[in-house]
């Protein structure tokens, strides 16, 4: 166990925070399972996945995913899909054993990096150098045909990240990761084709950049984007992008998750102010703002990972992923990191 810091708005209080040492090399992703109530963290230089309890203590390991990224969890929560890039496959993880169940090839040297489920089909995102693009399956069928570059408008240079929402099940978001100004693309998916129908190149004309995570909110209207700039988790409505708000954090944005309720944790890269703040829906004033351990020895402040930030879907939860200078992964827990009394 140990402390953090913890900066309150209005009446907000919380909870100890607990926290647990992690066998990771790298993050990519961390996806929470509310019925077996297990966290899984993809590392794709170690190849493969973490799996936690909601304590944070390592219950196992899948392994043999080398360049494993981007997690997904199926509707009801009995499969998590990950795309795994060294394999150009994606695999199937069965959450009540967490092992692997299944393995879809994707094309050699197609290297899937994100994935989402929407319009009953598991999407995946791929591609480097200027081919980025976006495939599809579908994850029910006894042997899935794979359908590479469905944008075909060759929106992104490389893999992009994806999203969707069960509140708009027949719409997919996606955004240019690392790039400077944000790239983001809508694609109607409900036919089982992808149809871009939004596009923006600096959306909102803010300037900002590098982007690093995005969520699609519950309801199904807005994304919420996490970029290293502005200093701020902007929000654009779906499904043409114009801007619809802001989130009001601080230096380097890089997570974002949206609880089932609506409830926004957005994280930031901050060496020396909160890194995690929680926000009601719609709100731009944070409730609560935690900040990460940081002794002010060079090598020993936690920073939130890229993409770190995961609800349980009770709302029960916050868990966030963090690393230190020494190349330290823990997994910290939030208990009802939303409530203010």
């Amino acid at each position: 166990m140990s402390s953090v810091s913890l900066v309150t708005a209005g009446a907000g209080t919380a909870a100890a925070e607990s926290s647990a040492l992690l066998p990771l090399k790298a993050s990519g992703d961390i996806v929470v399972d509310g019925v077996h109530r297990r966290v899984f963290i993809s590392d794709p230089a170690a190849g493969h996945v973490v799996v936690t309890d909601y304590a944070g203590t390592v219950t196992g390991t899948v392994g043999s995913l080398p360049g494993v990224h981007g997690l997904e969890l199926s509707p009801d929560s009995g499969t998590l899909y990950a795309a795994v890039q060294d394999a150009d496959a994606v695999v199937a993880i069965d959450t009540a054993t967490a092992t692997e169940s299944r393995r879809i090839f994707t094309g050699a040297g197609s290297g899937p990096e994100y994935v989402a489920l929407a319009g009953g089909k598991l999407w995946f995102s791929y591609g480097t150098s200027g081919d980025g693009n976006i495939g599809s399956l579908d994850p029910s069928a006894a042997d899935p045909a794979v359908t590479l570059g469905q944008d075909t408008g060759r929106t992104f240079y490389e893999a992009p990240i994806l999203d969707a929402s069960s509140g708009a099940p027949g719409t997919l978001v996606a955004g240019a990761p690392g790039q400077s100004p944000v790239e983001l693309a809508v694609y109607d998916v409900s036919s089982g084709a992808a149809s871009r129908t939004a596009y923006a190149f600096d959306p909102g004309g803010t300037g900002g950049g590098n982007l690093q995570d995005l969520a699609v909110t519950p309801d199904g209207k807005d994304v919420v984007t996490a970029s290293g700039a502005p200093y701020y988790h902007a929000v654009y409505k779906l499904p043409d992008l114009s801007a619809d708000g802001k989130y009001v954090t601080n230096t380097y944005p890089n997570a974002v998750d949206i609880a089932p309720n609506g409830d926004v944790a957005a994280g930031t890269d901050s060496s020396y102010d909160p890194d995690v703040h929680v926000f009601k829906q719609g709100v731009s004033t944070p409730v609560k703002q935690y900040d990460l351990p940081n002794t002010g020895t060079p090598g020993d402040s936690d920073l939130l990972a890229p993409a770190g930030l995961a609800w349980a879907p009770d709302e029960s939860r916050l868990f966030a992923l963090s690393k230190n200078g020494s190349d330290a992964y823990a997994l910290r827990v939030y208990d009802t990191p939303a409530v203010t009394r």
